[in-house]
């Protein structure tokens, strides 16, 4: 399909502000990410779906945060559309209506999120469909055509609050939700699975296999990731003494913090606190001077962070 720029399964490992020549629809299978759109952050977590339009400058706060997996897919609309647009039209291929593109392209447009929890059928569609693009049979473009098309329906029900994901409603699920608000304020604390599991009130099987799928990671896994994170933040807004962060987020001891904070993002907890500490002023307002990052370059990083 002609109109795709980029697409594929992969580890964000660095995400540098820049603007796309089309739309942007990430689903994010794993991982907890903090990315800007036009300045203004947004908590991306598993489980969601984000997407950007042309004209929009987005990046990241954190230029490392490899641990994650996401679903990209990156198109050409009918324009480049430098600057920001009401409405836009989609490519003539995926047989939108005048009145449909109008629907569509004026719910986008107007969000001021780009970030939305991603229902069941966009769980399953993303992937569908890149898988679609890596195939080779007859009616791979037709196929692609009428996916793509499925995903622009359902992430305009998702943003205009349409959507019902009947899958998220049953009771192992909302257990398992409740408590992953919990584990968010509670990180600190020295969960075990066994723990876990009997605050849902179901086997730690069960409590595993729901873990999965609402976060792309074991339990002991995302609670880990908890930790990092809010290490991460507590480095770069605040002077306390990396020994007592180590504390404050659960780990036994500043070494075994140290260790594991290497692991996870590359570096040291002083070296993350001296050379991540967020985009300055300066860079924010340059941001507005970014230009189209090129079609070579954007296929050239979804080819270089092609998960494994």
């Amino acid at each position: 399909m002609k109109e795709i720029i980029s697409y594929g399964r992969v580890r964000c490992k660095e995400l540098s502000p820049h603007k796309n020549r089309g739309m942007e629809i990430t689903y994010v299978e794993k991982g907890s990410l903090e990315w800007l759109v036009e300045g203004v952050p947004e908590k991306v977590e598993a489980g969601s779906v984000f997407f950007t339009l042309p004209w929009q400058v987005h990046g990241s706060l954190n230029p490392r945060e490899p641990d994650n997996t996401i679903w990209h897919i990156l198109f050409h609309l009918e324009e480049d559309y430098p600057h920001p647009r009401r409405r836009f039209n989609f490519p003539e291929t995926l047989g939108f209506s005048a009145g449909e593109m109008k629907t569509l392209s004026s719910i986008f447009s107007a969000s001021s999120r780009h970030c939305f929890p991603a229902t069941a059928a966009m769980r399953r569609l993303i992937p569908k469909l890149i898988g679609e693009l890596q195939s080779s049979h007859d009616l791979r473009e037709a196929h692609t055509q009428t996916l793509l098309r499925a995903i622009l329906v359902e992430l305009k029900r998702i943003v205009a609050d349409e959507a019902v994901d009947s899958e998220t409603h049953n009771r192992s699920e909302k257990k398992v939700r409740n408590l992953l608000t919990e584990l968010s304020s509670d990180c600190d604390q020295q969960w075990t699975l066994q723990q876990m599991a009997k605050r849902c009130g179901i086997q730690r099987t069960r409590l595993n296999t729901v873990f999965q799928k609402l976060t792309g990671s074991t339990p002991m896994e995302y609670l880990s990731r908890l930790r990092m994170e809010r290490a991460k933040t507590l480095l770069r807004e605040t002077d306390m003494k990396v020994i007592d962060i180590a504390f404050e987020c659960g780990f036994s001891s500043s070494q075994y913090f140290a260790n594991t904070f290497k692991h996870a993002t590359g570096m040291t907890p002083t070296h993350y606190r001296t050379h991540c500490a967020g985009l300055t002023a300066d860079e924010l307002r340059n941001w507005k001077e970014i230009g189209f990052r090129s079609e070579q370059e954007e296929r050239r990083r979804v080819q270089t962070f092609s998960a494994e």
